[in-house]
């Protein structure tokens, strides 16, 4: 019998602290989501799940903050996030984000070389999220 793997959703301003390698979705688009969802039948592992998304009206840049410093990995939609702009830099900066945007015109390459096309990408690059 199989074990059934548990991913567990949390947004602000919950945490949850235990072993399971953790991932902070930033302003996904439903696509993105979509294919998460499509990914998710291949985890080898229970997951933790972080979802920020900017049109959630109560202030968690603090806690998207605080969380960014705390998971394993990071998938930042940069096209859909335009009232965290201010933030872009600091999350690129980090080794474990990827990002996604169709603005060829801006230089983000420069701070992080882990443009992704798809959530396919991010979770083959990751092993699907094995820690």
């Amino acid at each position: 019998m199989t074990k059934e793997l548990k991913m567990n959703l949390i947004t602000a301003p919950d945490t949850l602290q235990n072993d399971n390698p953790s991932i902070l979705l930033v302003n996904p688009s439903n696509v993105d989501k979509e294919q998460f969802n499509g990914i998710a039948k291949d985890f080898k592992s229970d997951i933790n799940l972080y979802l920020f998304q900017e049109e959630i009206p109560e202030d968690t840049d603090q806690w998207l903050i605080n969380i960014a410093n705390t998971v394993d990995y990071i998938y930042v939609n940069l096209d859909q996030s335009k009232r965290i702009e201010w933030l872009t830099g600091w999350l690129l900066k980090f080794n474990k984000t990827f990002y996604l945007t169709t603005a060829d015109h801006m230089s983000y390459n420069i701070i992080n070389v882990k443009k992704v096309y798809d959530m396919t990408q991010v979770a083959e690059g990751v092993n699907y999220f094995e820690v």
